[in-house]
């Protein structure tokens, strides 16, 4: 083959790579996929659905999958919802050196752009809830409210609940050593094994050495409660033992009437898993209210 065709082939084929991919999911409902590509970084996102968005992020050394049962049921309720993967965590890229969870903000209010979303509602679980502040904080023209599930950040959990965090995120640990404490993440241990199934898929250990990186390099004060105007919804589980409620009741003191709490009895750390639709339903009305 020529060279020149060849180069111009190859060309074609690394922007057809770089298109968004639609597939249809159980439920009928279809997915697109896509990477954006921003200065330093290429971004993965998952869109689905009509509507107002409400963009979700993941907790800490994980793909943004673990996510789909309440992305579902958002869309379902008439919102597009995009899901996010940090970077360095599924086909997401960019380098590590630097990292704050002003980088991690950054790179969501680029994808934001892409695509066009305009002010958006933006979801972060556990470290996701960290990098949605700082969205807040950075990019208040973009954000429309923040929807945190499992508020951590200032009262740290109890030493045995830390440790079983530790085992669970260890690549080294077996799926018995990981049984043994998942109890510490859900309301009924007898829901251990399903919700254990369902999280697995989107453990990524790759992620972590730049999520743990971003995390200490930034301070507390810089993300915790953002000035501003923008309005809260603080979703936990009443028997969190990883992000102890405390630290939601702490925040709502501290954002006053900018932010609503709600404590959702018989879940815990893995809300969105143990009880989607019920997350969900909290996230419609919060947003339904937000033009009163």
């Amino acid at each position: 083959m020529n060279p020149t065709k060849r180069l111009v082939m190859l060309a074609l084929f690394a922007a057809w790579l770089a298109l968004p991919v639609t597939a249809t999911v159980a439920g009928a409902q279809t997915v697109e996929t896509g990477l954006v590509e921003l200065k330093d970084s290429k971004i993965e996102y998952f869109s689905r659905g009509e509507g107002e968005p409400i963009v979700l992020l993941p907790g800490g050394t994980l793909k943004v999958g673990y996510l789909d049962g309440l992305a579902e049921a958002l869309a379902k309720a008439g919102h597009r919802v995009v899901g996010i993967n940090f970077r360095g965590s599924g086909k997401s890229t960019g380098p590590s050196d630097g990292v704050t969870l002003q980088t991690m903000a950054d790179d969501v209010a680029g994808v934001i752009k892409a695509l066009n979303l305009g002010p958006v509602n933006v979801a972060g679980n556990d470290f996701g809830n960290r990098v949605a502040r700082m969205l807040a904080a950075s990019h208040p023209e973009l954000t429309r409210s923040v929807i945190l599930l499992a508020a951590g950040g200032k009262i740290q959990p109890a030493p045995p609940a830390a440790k079983a965090l530790g085992i669970i995120f260890n690549p080294a640990s077996t799926d018995a050593d990981i049984l043994a404490v998942f109890p510490f993440l859900v309301s009924n241990p007898a829901d251990s094994e399903r919700l254990w199934k369902l999280f697995k898929p989107s453990l990524d250990p790759g992620a972590a050495a730049i999520e743990k990186a971003a995390a200490e390099s930034t301070p507390l004060d810089a993300w915790w409660a953002p000035p501003g105007e923008t309005k809260y919804l603080i979703v936990q589980g009443a028997e969190d033992q990883i992000a102890p409620p405390e630290n939601g009741e702490q925040l709502q003191k501290e954002l006053g009437d900018r932010a609503t709490l709600v404590n959702v009895p018989g879940a815990a750390h893995l809300l969105p898993l143990e009880q989607p639709d019920e997350a969900a339903s909290r996230i419609v009305d919060f947003v339904r209210k937000l033009d009163r």
